[in-house]
């Protein structure tokens, strides 16, 4: 088991090198944080009695149903969150709100259903597509909505927040540990 942690460790370290210069301190410490979410959420997002391929490379990618996928995203949503200045808070809703922006918050309103459903199956495969699914809904807000200078920038603010502390705790609830900064 340490051969592959530290095997992982190793393609984090290149990945997260390939986008931001770190001191190896927080290099390795990123890299850890990054291994692990790879190989728990490589393993949890399969249904405990189905065949898995254990491919080590395609867990570690940013890209797709991985968990630094999640990892990403939900830096993402932070990052979007620092820059904007955001105190908690709504003083109104807007009086329309986009399709995106519904789909994701119908979609983080299951969180509770999606819980109880996992812990009576014993299937974390369950929380884990879950997470995957709010990050898919999140990241297509993100790339076709404005959310810093918007007309609804507030309201898409919550949403923002909403969402990353619904998929911190989807995180959590599969061993891994969120991490504000990739």
């Amino acid at each position: 088991m340490n051969e592959i942690l530290d095997d992982t460790i190793f393609l984090a370290e290149k990945e997260v090198s390939k986008r931001v210069k770190l001191s190896q301190k927080d290099l390795e410490k990123r890299a850890k944080a990054i291994a692990l979410a790879a190989i728990l959420y490589g393993d949890l997002k399969n249904y405990r009695i189905n065949d898995m391929i254990f491919d080590i490379r395609r867990f570690v990618s940013f890209e797709g149903d991985t968990g630094p996928y999640l990892l990403y995203t939900y830096a993402r949503s932070r990052s979007i969150l620092r820059k904007a200045g955001y105190k908690k808070g709504l003083k109104s809703v807007p009086e329309e709100i986009s399709d995106k922006d519904k789909n994701l918050l119908m979609s983080l309103d299951r969180f509770k259903e999606i819980v109880i459903q996992s812990a009576k199956n014993f299937s974390p495969n369950l929380i884990a597509n879950y997470a995957f699914e709010i990050s898919q809904l999140f990241n297509e807000i993100y790339h076709s909505e404005q959310v810093i200078g918007s007309e609804n920038e507030q309201f898409r603010l919550v949403l923002v927040d909403c969402f990353s502390q619904v998929l911190k705790n989807s995180l959590s609830l599969l061993g891994i540990e969120a991490i504000e900064k990739m």
